[in-house]
């Protein structure tokens, strides 16, 4: 994962985002709750390219390599 730090958060690289949006089940809230634990804004926070807490960025990082693990594609 890819973290530029600023002194509001940290970006995630385009493959982090890319990967996401493979593994998504739905762009709703409950959907992206479930599978990231993120919410719809956060989402569109993603996507537009805006940064995150470090500590989220943490986080989905650790969901998004689980899931890797559980779906291989």
């Amino acid at each position: 994962m890819q973290q530029n730090s600023n002194s509001n958060g940290v970006h995630l690289g385009e493959d982090m985002i890319l990967q996401m949006q493979r593994l998504a089940t739905g762009r709703t809230d409950e959907a992206l709750n479930a599978r990231f634990g993120i919410s719809y804004n956060t989402w569109r926070k993603l996507l537009a390219g805006q940064p995150i807490r470090p500590s989220l960025a943490d986080r989905l990082k650790g969901r998004i390599a689980a899931l890797q693990a559980t779906d291989p594609q």
